[in-house]
């Protein structure tokens, strides 16, 4: 890699496990005094053909799912901190710091090897 590279990222998405169709798809809830539920899809397709279509939405896991974002300008590339300590500093900004901030990532932790700053989410 390089710096000002636009580059694609390959990852998954955060998982929310295993949910039913109005969390899922959205679908609108049923009357209140409707029969076995609400929290359903009225009608699942017609009688011919006979098998539920892959457009009819149902429950099942959301989330974690495989993605790719294209595009995306690498802005900095950092050493490991055994290699470069103060691996955040720049020209303009001289203060002797690491790229983990006080205390660390929220649920990472410290940042110890090489690592690659991106525009935008991953």
């Amino acid at each position: 890699f390089s710096q000002d590279e636009m580059i694609d990222v390959i990852g998954a998405t955060k998982g929310k496990g295993f949910n039913g169709v109005v969390t899922r798809w959205g679908v609108t809830r049923l009357a209140r005094k409707s029969h076995r539920g609400l929290r359903k899809v009225a009608c699942i397709g017609s009688w011919h053909p006979a098998r539920v279509q892959f457009q009819v939405p149902r429950s099942g896991q959301r989330g974690y799912h495989h993605r790719t974002e294209i595009n995306k300008k690498i802005y900095r590339i950092g050493k490991a901190v055994k290699d470069d300590p103060n691996n955040a500093m720049t020209e303009n900004d001289l203060t002797e710091k690491s790229i983990t901030p006080i205390g660390g990532f929220s649920h990472y932790g410290e940042v110890n090897e090489d690592w690659v700053m991106v525009k935008g989410t991953v």
